[in-house]
């Protein structure tokens, strides 16, 4: 018999997203919406398993928890899960544990965590045999049902690692998630090629990309690498043409109304194009709806949502997303509090009304009440529907290697601290004042400012935003803060964990690309080996070890064969980063191995299109080539 999990959730679009992936499983979803839905499933359904928001209408988590206990026979012992959006704090652990829940989580969690929690404490084990014949878990829906923008944002929350594979009508693209990241793309549109790219923008002639396809027929590399080599475009104009190129094939997404959707969850896209986009999904959303969505769809939301009163976001993950607002959107979004409805607060503003919809997406503003039913754009088709506004440049945000800087600076400066240190206020600080220091360092060490980063980084990011998360919820409640003050007074250790070793690592790490920089690699050596030992299984730590030690000693053939051996390793612990791919490339240029060498750089730039290093190596490497194939023949390509 199949097991039945009811979902009690008010987000209906995460539940759409939850019930494909427990179908998956083997498992049956049935949703309830607020506490008397749950509890009238409950009786109907007699579910395996709970998933319980606490912040339901109607009657809360704990409300219905209460009730499920109070139930006869075997409802009462149903396994409950506990899902909360805001921080957990002592009080409702244990108010949680006493009523006899399974475990208290706080959103957003991974999917493969909560699969996990389900399998774990279900009964009814799924159908093995159904099971067996599937190589990960499938997530499949419509768009008509869950918009691309709400998809993507969805599966951030989910930390989804896949392909999500889109389809709309003869258009299919993929995309590659990673912990819910998007970096990369594939799109099956002729239009979208480079070549065809290149010629669309203006920033070469169609006789030129038509050279440049005639040599890749030949075998002669890549598209880009090919125009490089004729000297019609440079390493910089190339790279930023497939950056932009890669971001149009995600963005023209955000301008299906119809299709279908398909998450293979653990699966990896082939010969796809990189995505650069150095910013975090909820920016991404917000530059689709602003700028690819078709006007219809901004209008039939505000039709359904308009009413709706909105204020700001109870989630810390959510509410601290990096969002690129300007100062005017960012004053009017610190001042909702719940009083006023979406369509008072945007008006006609097209613009506003295209950045609440994306604020509401991404859950840094949530909506009040019920939508009014969903509707359709009178007498617009897909093909009728008007196209998208013309898209617009991105803001760039700050480099990586500033935000990592930023980052230690900031996890070595609260290590060892005590919470009022730690958010720098005195001991009587008013709760105000608490809150503008903890929303300073939340904002600043929130984990989507650092998805291009190692793990180790992420990890560090993550541990920080959790120590000035817990310091917060400390000294907001008057209690817990009187408890804090009295344990510090008797010389107890309350203070967060401070994740040393990550922290460490990456202060070793930065330390260690100053010194390569200047060319002191015997010191450059010293820090990656530090480095390392904090964080052994960070590739790209070890790769930057092997380089060094490499030289160190060019010379010495054991050497070479050593670093060698690590930077392959490197490479599979950080199959992600650029850096490897070009430190081995280089090494195999030394042992003579000329075609995994282009093989290395050609995966650096096609991880990180802008990587001029690479680009410049691949350059070398086509120059010889056609000084190979001798004078004549190079001019009667020209």
């Amino acid at each position: 018999m199949v097991a039945t999990i009811l979902c009690a959730d008010v987000d209906r679009q995460l539940f759409k997203i939850l019930e494909k992936a427990l179908r998956d499983e083997g498992y049956r979803a049935v949703a309830a919406h607020d506490g008397d839905q749950a509890l009238a499933a409950m009786s109907e359904e007699h579910p395996a398993m709970v998933l319980l928001d606490l912040t339901l209408p109607k009657r809360d988590g704990f409300q219905v928890l209460e009730a499920i206990r109070g139930m006869e026979g075997d409802l009462a012992e149903t396994p409950v899960v506990l899902t909360s959006a805001s921080r957990v704090n002592p009080q409702y652990e244990e108010r949680a544990y006493s009523l006899g829940c399974q475990a208290l989580i706080t959103k957003p969690v991974a999917l493969d965590d909560l699969l996990s929690l389900v399998r774990e404490h279900v009964k009814a084990s799924p159908p093995s045999n159904e099971r067996a014949t599937r190589e990960g878990t499938r997530v499949e829906g419509d768009l008509s049902e869950i918009d691309f923008a709400h998809l993507l944002h969805h599966l951030h929350g989910l930390r989804a690692t896949g392909v999500l594979m889109v389809n709309s009508g003869k258009k299919k693209k993929a995309i590659q998630l990673t912990d819910g990241y998007p970096v990369a793309v594939k799109s099956n549109l002729v239009g979208e090629c480079l070549g065809n790219y290149l010629v669309s923008t203006g920033k070469l002639p169609e006789d030129a990309v038509a050279e440049s396809l005639a040599r890749m027929k030949k075998g002669e590399g890549l598209q880009g690498q090919i125009l490089v080599a004729m000297d019609v475009i440079t390493e910089d104009e190339i790279a930023s043409a497939l950056r932009e190129q890669a971001e149009s094939k995600l963005y023209e997404m955000f301008g299906w109304r119809r299709g279908a959707f398909k998450l293979e969850i653990g699966s990896r896209l082939k010969r796809g194009n990189t995505l650069a986009l150095e910013t975090s999904p909820a920016n991404v959303i917000l530059e689709g709806l602003r700028n690819w969505t078709p006007l219809s769809q901004v209008e039939d939301f505000f039709a359904c949502n308009g009413h709706r009163p909105v204020g700001r976001a109870q989630s810390p993950f959510y509410r601290f997303q990096d969002v690129n607002l300007d100062a005017e959107e960012q004053t009017l979004v610190q001042g909702l509090d719940g009083s006023q409805t979406l369509a008072a607060i945007c008006g006609d503003d097209e613009h506003r009304r295209r950045t609440f919809q994306a604020l509401a997406a991404v859950e840094l503003l949530e909506l009040g009440g019920e939508p009014h039913a969903a509707t359709e754009s009178a007498g617009h088709t897909q093909a009728e529907t008007e196209a998208p506004a013309a898209p617009r440049a991105a803001a760039r945000p700050r480099s990586e290697d500033k935000l990592r800087k930023e980052l230690a600076a900031l996890a070595e400066r609260l290590r060892g601290r005590n919470f009022f240190e730690m958010l720098e206020v005195k001991e009587d600080a008013a709760p105000h004042t608490i809150e503008s220091a903890y929303e300073r360092l939340a904002r600043n060490a929130h984990p989507d400012r650092f998805s291009k980063a190692s793990e180790t980084v992420r990890q560090m990011a993550s541990e920080v935003f959790e120590m000035v998360s817990e310091a917060h919820a400390t000294l907001l409640d008057p209690q817990r803060r009187l408890d804090y003050m009295a344990a510090r007074r008797r010389g107890l250790r309350v203070d967060a964990e401070t994740g040393e070793p990550s922290v460490r690592a990456e202060v070793e790490f930065q330390q260690g690309e100053v010194m390569l920089r200047q060319r002191d690699y015997e010191r450059a050596l010293g820090h990656f080996a530090r480095a390392r030992e904090g964080a052994p299984r960070d590739g790209e730590y070890l790769a930057h070890y092997a380089w060094c030690f490499y030289l160190c000693n060019p010379d010495n053939a054991t050497v070479v064969q050593e670093a060698l051996a690590h930077m392959k390793r490197a490479v599979k612990l950080a199959r992600d980063q650029e850096k490897p791919y070009l430190f081995l490339g280089r090494l195999c240029k030394v042992v003579g191995d000329g075609k995994g060498a282009e093989a290395m750089f050609t995966r650096a730039v096609q991880i990180k299109p802008d990587c001029v290093e690479a680009m410049r190596e691949l350059r070398l490497i086509n120059m010889r080539k056609d000084k190979g194939r001798g004078l004549i023949g190079r001019l009667l390509r020209r």
